[in-house]
């Protein structure tokens, strides 16, 4: 074997042994979900958010928004128009909001492969937020069947369902 053959080698293991429990690749995923609060879902009204549990295997958290001129940013059709038709119908006064949600369902949670479905939400039912037709989702399915691979893709799948904020 040469030297660099070894290097990755012990490379690889070094990164094995530091998430070589479910405790360490939870906590992994959290901060890493915690850097896409900050990016995505904090708002005039959401400040300082962190992760956590939702349901048990859920993982993730909500902000809210009442500025509809921050919340019209949203470049969806689907909820831009749904936005659109609270910021007419609710008035002002009654500070009408919409709801952001980011969530990491876990299905399998190891080293050596895994399953997380990635769901980003904006739900525009103000103020129950119950109704299901006032909501869209960007759901991403993310298998990894490696440590390096979790760890090289979970950030670009996160980013892929926040593109739903965008």
């Amino acid at each position: 074997m040469n030297d660099n053959s070894k290097q990755i080698n012990e490379w690889q293991d070094k990164l094995k042994h530091s998430f070589d429990n479910e405790a360490k690749l939870h906590d992994y995923l959290i901060s890493t979900m915690d850097n896409f609060l900050y990016r995505y879902l904090e708002t005039t009204e959401s400040k300082d958010l962190k992760t956590f549990e939702i349901a048990p295997y859920i993982y993730g958290a909500e902000s809210f928004e009442s500025s509809m001129v921050e919340a019209l940013k949203i470049s969806d059709p689907t909820t831009k128009s749904g936005i659109m038709e609270l910021a007419k119908t609710v008035p002002k006064a009654q500070k009408p909001m919409i709801k952001l949600r980011l969530q990491a369902k876990i299905k399998e949670l190891t080293s050596e492969r895994g399953h997380l479905v990635i769901t980003a939400s904006v739900n525009w039912d103000f103020p129950q937020f119950l109704d299901k037709t006032k909501v869209t989702f960007k759901e991403v399915d993310f298998k990894y069947t490696d440590l390096n691979q979790f760890r090289k893709e979970l950030a670009l799948k996160l980013e892929a369902a926040c593109e739903l904020f965008s």
